[in-house]
C-alpha cells in the first residue's frame, strides 16, 4: 500500500511516500501528484527561497529518517532572489531509482533536475523530515538557456499568462514584449526576469 504525506499547503506538494518501496522494480507504475496552475506572482509570494543555481550532483538513496527512496539534489547558487541561501546548497525530494537495489520510486509531478544545468528555483519551506520541492512542484522550476539574445529563462509556460499580473514590476522591454506578440512567450531575458522577481519581492517586504 502507498501512502500520501502531505508536507503542508503551503508547500504546494503533496510527497508520496511508500511501504511498498522495497518491492517495487525497475518496471513498476509511477505514482502521480496534482497542483493547482499558479501565476508568477502567486510562486513567489509562496516561496520561502529563490535563487538561480547550477546542479552539480543529483543521488538517491534510502533516506535516513524514513526510509524512504529520495533523491538529494545539489546546486551551485550562482544568485540568491529571495530569503537565505548558501553558496552550495542541496534538497531533498520524494522518489529516486537504487539500481543496486533494483527498486525505483517515481512520482509524476516531482520535477526533475539535470547535472549541468543552469536553474531559477522557487523553494518551499522544509519539512521536519528534511523534503523540500519548487513551489507548485514544476511551476516553481525554470530552465536558463543561452541563445544568441543571451541568456533567457523559461518555465514551460506562456509567460503571457503566468506572468498577467506582474505588470508593475516589467520592464519596459519585457512588457513591449508581451504588448507585441501573439504568440506564447515561452522565455524571457534572463536579467529581465530576476529584476522582476526582486522588484515584486521588494514591493511585498
Amino acid at each position: 500500500m502507498t501512502s500520501i504525506r502531505t508536507i503542508s499547503n503551503a508547500f504546494q506538494a503533496l510527497l508520496a511516500v511508500g511501504a511498498l518501496c522495497y518491492a517495487l522494480v525497475l518496471a513498476a507504475p509511477a505514482h502521480a501528484t496534482s497542483v493547482l496552475p499558479l501565476y508568477l506572482d502567486e510562486v513567489i509570494d509562496q516561496s520561502t527561497t529563490a535563487f538561480e543555481g547550477t546542479v552539480t550532483e543529483n543521488h538517491s538513496a534510502r533516506d535516513p529518517v524514513t526510509n524512504d527512496i529520495v533523491t538529494y539534489t545539489t546546486f551551485s547558487v550562482s544568485d540568491v532572489l529571495k530569503g537565505s541561501v548558501p553558496s552550495t546548497y542541496t534538497i531533498k525530494q520524494i522518489g529516486g531509482v537504487l539500481p543496486a537495489e533494483k527498486v525505483q520510486f517515481r512520482v509524476f509531478g516531482i520535477p526533475k533536475f539535470t547535472v549541468g544545468q543552469d536553474y531559477i528555483v522557487f523553494m518551499a519551506g522544509v519539512s521536519a523530515e528534511g523534503f523540500s520541492s519548487p513551489i507548485g512542484l514544476g511551476q516553481g522550476r525554470f530552465v536558463v538557456t543561452q541563445d544568441a539574445k543571451g541568456k533567457r529563462v523559461g518555465g514551460g509556460g506562456d509567460f503571457r499568462h503566468t506572468a498577467a499580473r506582474m505588470g508593475a514590476h516589467m520592464g519596459p522591454q519585457t512588457k513591449a514584449l508581451m504588448a507585441a506578440q501573439g504568440a506564447p512567450v515561452r522565455d524571457l531575458d534572463l536579467d529581465s526576469f530576476k529584476q522582476m522577481v526582486r522588484d515584486h519581492v521588494g514591493a511585498a517586504q
